[in-house]
């Protein structure tokens, strides 16, 4: 069931700002304004009102870091095994700490964490994994998953499609 977003009000003008900046954060203001049909002023005013919403969180380069060193993707699933509030905030800050942890995300369901890891193969993997697992008062199961391809980026997305899917009346 689609449901509508009760956060900030917004119209066709800012969903077209919101597509043409996601798919490319690096456009001038006079760029932007031709993209989207109005001047630069109100243009311009329109990415401001969009930041302090936090609908707009930043501008960021999209990087291979495959490129830039020879690294591996895998996908980790955890459980916690003595699950509290009190360790999954531990778990969370040390998580923060671990640069290799690209992306950690809470799951409702049948574990409680989804990881993204970066490393140099697997003897690296593993080093970062008991590193993890090596942690007091914080037990967990986990399995791994080795990415082959990513196949799907966010940056990809169409933001007007989306939009359009979970705000039908626009």
């Amino acid at each position: 069931m689609r449901s509508r977003n009760s956060g900030a009000k917004m119209d066709r003008l800012d969903i077209k700002i919101l597509s043409a900046l996601s798919s490319n954060g690096r456009m001038t203001k006079l760029q932007l304004s031709d993209v989207v049909g109005l001047s630069a002023t109100p243009c311009w005013e329109r990415i401001k009102k969009l930041e302090k919403a936090g609908i707009i969180r930043g501008y960021h380069a999209e990087l291979d870091l495959q490129k830039l060193a020879d690294v591996s993707y895998l996908r980790v699933e955890v459980t916690l095994k003595n699950y509290s509030l009190s360790v999954a905030k531990k778990f969370e800050q040390m998580i923060q700490s671990i640069p290799q942890i690209v992306e950690c995300e809470a799951i409702l369901g049948d574990i409680d964490y989804l990881l993204k890891i970066m490393s140099s193969g697997v003897d690296d993997y593993l080093q970062i994994i008991e590193s993890v697992n090596g942690q007091e008062q914080i037990d967990f199961d986990y399995k791994t998953l080795s990415i082959s391809k990513i196949v799907k980026v966010p940056s990809q997305i169409n933001v007007e499609e989306i939009y359009d899917y979970f705000n039908c009346d626009l």
